[in-house]
């Protein structure tokens, strides 16, 4: 997932004075950074809900690119990755390991744990193996409409985060 915030600076820029034009290109890569920051954490709450991993766990699997003065622009990346079952809280009992991958908790029957990772035998006999994964955040992303949402609060959060960047540059240029 990559959510890009453009807005319309052409028009903002004929709006105003000299001084207010020169400290753009610094206001809109801060009002980028804070804005990509909250809709960091927007998307990471919206994921864990829909699939069940921690948020911890999940902040491995998200990534976050900065925008500079040079290149305005800041991103997600959400990585196509399915974390192994263990990352969801994972669990041992008595039929297997009990996971919470999409929501509530499912138990994975024949299934154990070994080290960090959730193990399954394909057959009867005792080797081959197959790990176990969960629910794919960045599928999620998409199934939950999750994108869109975070999408739609990062562009209101832009305009917020813009303006107190433009006042903020401008009471600094002006001292």
């Amino acid at each position: 997932m990559q959510i890009k915030v453009m807005s319309n600076i052409k028009d903002v820029k004929r709006k105003m004075t000299k001084a207010q034009r020169a400290v753009i290109p610094k206001a809109t890569y801060q009002s980028l950074n804070k804005t990509m920051a909250r809709t960091y954490t927007f998307a990471v709450r919206k994921l864990t809900k829909a699939t069940g991993i921690k948020q911890k766990e999940l902040r491995q699997l998200v990534s976050k690119h900065k925008a500079s003065i040079r290149f305005q622009e800041a991103s997600i990346v959400v990585r196509h990755k399915a974390p192994n079952l263990i990352r969801f809280n994972a669990r041992e009992n008595k039929k297997g390991v009990s996971a919470t991958s999409w929501g509530p908790r499912k138990t994975y029957e024949g299934a154990f744990i070994q080290g960090r990772t959730v193990f399954a035998r394909k057959g009867q006999a005792r080797l081959p193996l197959k790990s176990l994964y969960g629910a794919m955040p960045s599928r999620e992303l998409l199934r939950q409409n999750i994108d869109k949402a975070s999408a739609t609060f990062g562009i209101k959060q832009f305009k917020i985060e813009f303006d107190r960047a433009v006042e903020y540059q401008l009471s600094r240029a002006l001292k």
